[in-house]
């Protein structure tokens, strides 16, 4: 037995090396892994667009954050122009830093509960100034008389009259719609959308993913956007977003520092003890005490203090 032993460990190494190959040559022949893994979200997803389009860009979103209401509506115009060839997909993604985006994900998703979720979408959006900012100029005065005070903020029951409004211009029923926006399904599907935003990353909006690939925000213009999206139809695979190196420390010329004074020039007398004739020898001391070693002062009550003595 001992003496089949080594073939049977070079024949172990030989298929162990031939499985690795296999396994390499897949993973760089097949399809790229995609970075957008994580949680499913909730189901069914808000998707817009051709069923079979082949390419599917992720958005998640704040209904109260200014760039996303940019970018909503420079999807629009992506959806008209690649209306069979991309499909929008939509996950709420409200911030806590804004006060009604809670508000406003659930007042989308009760619209949705009546198959009106993208009408009451692009609502919210078109309409985010109005209800995400101080509310319509309305008659103020100050204790002073002064007029043409800023408005205060919206409140949160007047920022729900302003959606059960927009629900009555859809045609919704609106008392459906009351009971919806405080329903635990619709809150649900606001938490399975941020679990898995947080499972892939998203940290931040608007982030959006084109065939599970992040798009820099740098990218997210309309012809920057154009062009992330013609790249993937014509099947070139979208890169990750390079990580931003680290920035060198600035560099100073050296013509710009100022200049090193000469270090002074001390002439010492020394004198021999023999002869009782000086001689007298220049000594180039440096500029910076701490550059010389000096040697400890041996100086008390026993050892007075003698002065130091530079031989030639």
């Amino acid at each position: 037995m001992r003496r089949y032993l080594p073939f049977v460990i070079v024949g172990a190494v030989l298929l162990m090396t031939a499985g690795g190959a296999l396994l390499l040559y897949k993973s760089k022949s097949g399809t790229p892994l995609k970075i957008a893994t994580g949680k499913p979200g909730a189901e069914p997803a808000h998707i817009r667009g051709a069923a079979n389009a082949r390419v599917t860009l992720e958005e998640f979103g704040d209904f109260q954050c200014p760039p996303c209401g940019f970018l909503a509506a420079t999807l629009l115009k992506v959806e008209h122009d690649y209306a069979e060839s991309v499909r929008i997909v939509f996950r709420e993604f409200p911030l806590a830093m804004h006060a009604h985006a809670m508000t406003a994900a659930c007042a989308a998703e009760a619209a949705g509960m009546q198959g009106r979720f993208w009408e009451m979408h692009d609502m919210l959006f078109q309409n985010s100034m109005i209800w995400g900012k101080p509310g319509a100029p309305r008659p103020s005065v100050s204790p002073a008389g002064v007029t043409n005070i800023p408005p205060p903020a919206e409140t949160a029951a007047e920022v729900r009259a302003t959606f059960e409004g927009y629900a009555a211009k859809l045609g919704l029923d609106v008392e459906r719609f009351k009971r919806d926006m405080n329903a635990e399904e619709v809150k649900e599907r606001i938490k399975l959308d941020q679990e898995r935003a947080a499972s892939i990353g998203v940290d931040r909006t608007p982030f959006l993913f084109i065939e599970g690939v992040q798009i820099p925000f740098a990218s997210l213009g309309e012809q920057e956007l154009r062009g992330v999206i013609d790249a993937a139809l014509s099947g070139r695979t979208p890169a990750p977003p390079p990580s931003s190196p680290t920035p060198a420390p600035p560099q100073i010329p050296t013509s710009a520092l100022p200049p090193n004074p000469a270090p002074p020039i001390r002439r010492l007398r020394h004198q021999n003890k023999r002869s009782g004739r000086g001689t007298t020898k220049a000594v180039t001391r440096p500029q910076y005490p701490s550059d010389q070693t000096r040697p400890r002062d041996i100086s008390g009550p026993f050892f007075p203090a003698r002065p130091r003595l530079f031989r030639a």
